[in-house]
């Protein structure tokens, strides 16, 4: 058996590129190979075909699929002939159990010089057929008789499998992705892995430990799964200061647009540095409050690095479904947005005047000092930490235990969690150390990402806290639903509502 390998659009490439092209395929499908431990194979091209022979060829189709630059595939038979005769008793033997009792067709194609034609095989092999088959059917056969003639060699199959088609990775350049963990940072990679870009990443970190490890989880799919042929590096820097100095000094209307400009520019200073040709990332218009058409452009103002939104024009259900397809779902699931949580009444159609008028209320060297402490994983060796946050949630707050809720009154709305504390995550981290190691915390913010951090944060610190699985945005569904996260049992109650918070 051989896998044989049809070609995407780098076929009408001209003949010098084409070349090229071709070369960086294989190069990508012996690397894919070798990864999944299928280094024994063989690789051939001839003619606009790739061959394959793979000692698991199930095994290999499944990985050579999930190669960019390979259109379709098929396991197929390998058989040599003298002549047409040859050629139509061979392939009689190997198609006659696959279409017995069933309506078929024969298509039929052919490379090299023979003395018969395609129509000659479709015509010869039907009539061999018919006598096996309940009949022929053009239009909707149950199966097809494949025929592929290259020179004296023929190769039969039935099936043709799908693949991803794109340009082969490492065809188009090199950028940098600006990562959150979530579902559309990571799909907007794999469209530009897709398009032939070799493609590294960048997470501004606002979460710590839990976010990186977020992340790692999800890049690690990408990395493993798509990124073949090359080595995709993730690069992190720690944006703690830089949201802090926002959130003290900025218009918390303008939050999530003042930060994505400076994520912007920490993008475009390391693209300078590492020779990036463009940035990433994984807008979809209309989706978010900073994702408008005035924000867009307003946040593309901060530089002159090229921007590729591969997901603008795509709904949040495409979206979704493409981060299933691509096995990226259920780590980014669990990956939470955390500048959300500092954003109060964000602005949909932000000036570019007021917008530099805030933020040059903040000074550069913050993002300086951001950058001068660059981490750098290599994600096909990185080893991820599991388990980091698995016991940090809980469904609903323990008996006894101590609520505190993290969001500012804006924040909170009208409804509350009874009994909780208000306290900001600022004022919580400053002042942990007065807090009462025999008591048990529970952290709430909106959808469970900042009371992960705290949580985790405490935990370090030697105190028993957990964050509300899923924020108080699905207690307070579970609520006036009647469900279990709805249940509180805080030890006190907050006087007055206790500090106001971010």
């Amino acid at each position: 058996m051989v896998l044989l390998l049809r070609l995407g659009e780098l076929t009408i490439k001209s003949h010098r590129t084409r070349r090229r092209f071709e070369s960086l395929l294989v190069r990508n499908l012996r690397n894919a190979l070798a990864a999944e431990g299928l280094g024994g194979s063989r690789v051939r091209l001839e003619g606009g075909r790739v061959f394959v022979y793979a000692p698991d060829e199930e095994r290999a189709l499944e990985v050579l699929r999930r190669v960019f630059g390979v259109k379709s595939l098929s396991r197929a038979v390998e058989v040599e002939f003298e002549d047409l005769g040859d050629l139509v008793a061979k392939a009689e033997s190997y198609f006659a159990e696959r279409v017995r009792g069933r309506r078929f067709a024969v298509r039929a194609r052919r490379v090299g010089s023979h003395g018969f034609t395609s129509k000659d095989v479709e015509r010869e092999l039907g009539a061999a057929l018919l006598k096996h088959a309940a009949g022929v059917d053009l239009e909707n056969p149950e199966v097809t008789a494949y025929v592929e003639v290259r020179g004296r060699r023929a190769y039969l199959f039935t099936d043709i499998v799908k693949a991803y088609g794109g340009l082969p990775v490492g065809s188009e350049g090199r950028v940098l992705a600006l990562v959150s963990g979530g579902f559309d940072s990571a799909v907007a990679a794999w469209f530009m892995l897709r398009r032939g870009a070799e493609v590294h990443y960048l997470l501004c970190n606002l979460g710590g430990p839990i976010q990186e490890a977020g992340v790692l989880h999800v890049l690690k799919v990408l990395a493993e799964r798509w990124s073949y042929g090359y080595r995709p590096k993730l690069y992190v820097v720690d944006f703690g200061e830089v949201l802090k100095e926002i959130r003290r000094k900025c218009d918390p209307s303008l939050l999530t647009v003042i930060l994505k400009r400076f994520m912007l520019r920490a993008a475009e200073a390391l693209s300078r540095r590492k020779g990036f040709e463009a940035v990433v990332t994984g807008d979809s218009l209309g989706q978010a409050s900073s994702q408008t058409l005035t924000n867009l452009a307003v946040t593309s103002a901060a530089v002159r690095a090229m921007i590729l939104r591969p997901l603008v024009g795509l709904d949040k259900d495409d979206i979704v479904a493409l981060a299933r397809e691509i096995g990226t779902y259920e780590a980014s699931e669990r990956v939470k947005e955390f500048c959300g949580a500092f954003a109060e009444r964000p602005r949909t159609r932000a000036s570019l005047e007021e917008v530099e008028r805030e933020e040059s209320k903040v000074s550069p060297e913050v993002l300086e000092r951001a950058l001068a402490n660059l981490k750098v994983y290599d994600l096909k060796s990185v080893r991820v930490e599991e388990g980091l946050y698995s016991d940090l949630e809980v469904d609903s707050p323990p008996e006894g235990s101590v609520v505190i809720d993290l969001r500012s009154e804006k924040k909170a709305g009208s409804w509350r969690i009874p009994g909780a504390l208000r306290v900001s995550f600022d004022q919580l981290i400053e002042g942990a150390a007065g807090l009462d190691p025999s008591k048990t915390y529970v952290l709430v913010c909106e959808e469970g990402a900042l009371s992960l951090e705290a949580a985790y944060v405490l935990r370090k610190l030697g105190y028993k806290a957990y964050s509300l699985k899923g924020g108080a945005r699905r207690a307070g569904k579970a609520a006036q639903g009647g469900g279990a996260a709805s249940s509180a049992h805080p030890s006190r109650e907050s006087p007055g509502g206790g500090p106001a918070g971010t």
